[in-house]
């Protein structure tokens, strides 16, 4: 099974955390990394080529992509990026292509889908997202809502998790959300009837070495991969 995850893009150089590439490496598919680039063409031959697409963490989306002009706080905008990004969840929600957001990931799946975020919580904010502790040590509850997909795949409906965010959800659009943090900020959306499209604001790359359900999430998308394929090439 081939995963694409999307690079990041800073100082025009396409960058990739290795926390990122060993997760998906370790479910046995094999990672594909996706450069940032401007060319549709180029976007739908990445797509062409995997069977799953992992939206990685990094900057913030630009609040105009939702309708909304850009507030102090918002973090450095790279334009190249969201354009991509955006075409390929959207595409990969039209299609049925296996779809995992991390962090920005999940912000991006919802701004895709209609929704809008929210900087800093929109004041909601009465714990500690933006961690200060090591990337892999879990800093918070997160609340995993029964009927959903996150609850399947985590097999409980709490746990902790880091937290390296000033972003969020506001609005989910075409999603539902699936878990929250204790003071109420999204965690996780999900797009039922698809066969896997799930964003979660933490970042479970950091915490797949040590804590089962880190890495559960990542053999999820494998299976959904797996499943894709299997589907197209009966």
């Amino acid at each position: 099974m081939r995963i694409g995850i999307t690079c990041n893009l800073k100082n025009n150089e396409s960058r990739l955390s290795s926390a990122y590439v060993r997760a998906v490496a370790n479910t046995g598919a094999v990672p594909f990394l996706l450069p940032v680039c401007g060319s549709r063409y180029q976007w739908q031959e990445m797509l062409n080529g995997i069977d799953g697409l992992l939206l990685s963490g990094g900057g913030d989306p630009d609040a105009w992509l939702y309708g909304e002009d850009a507030l102090p706080g918002q973090g450095y905008v790279q334009p190249e990026r969201d354009a991509m990004e955006l075409y390929l969840a959207r595409r990969s929600l039209d299609k049925r292509i296996p779809l995992l957001g991390i962090c920005r990931g999940a912000q991006i799946m919802a701004v895709a889908a209609g929704g809008t975020l929210h900087l800093d919580g929109a004041g909601v904010q009465k714990i500690q997202h933006q961690q200060r502790a090591p990337r892999s040590y879990p800093i918070h509850k997160v609340k995993v809502r029964r009927s959903s997909l996150l609850r399947r795949i985590l097999q409980t409906t709490e746990i902790r998790v880091n937290s390296l965010h000033h972003q969020a959800v506001k609005q989910p659009g075409r999603f539902v959300v699936s878990a929250v943090a204790p003071d109420g900020v999204t965690e996780g959306i999900e797009l039922p009837g698809h066969l896997f499209a799930l964003g979660v604001q933490w970042h479970p790359e950091w915490l797949a070495d040590d804590y089962r359900h880190g890495q559960a999430i990542f053999e999820a998308l494998l299976v959904a991969a797996q499943k894709k394929r299997k589907k197209a090439n009966p």
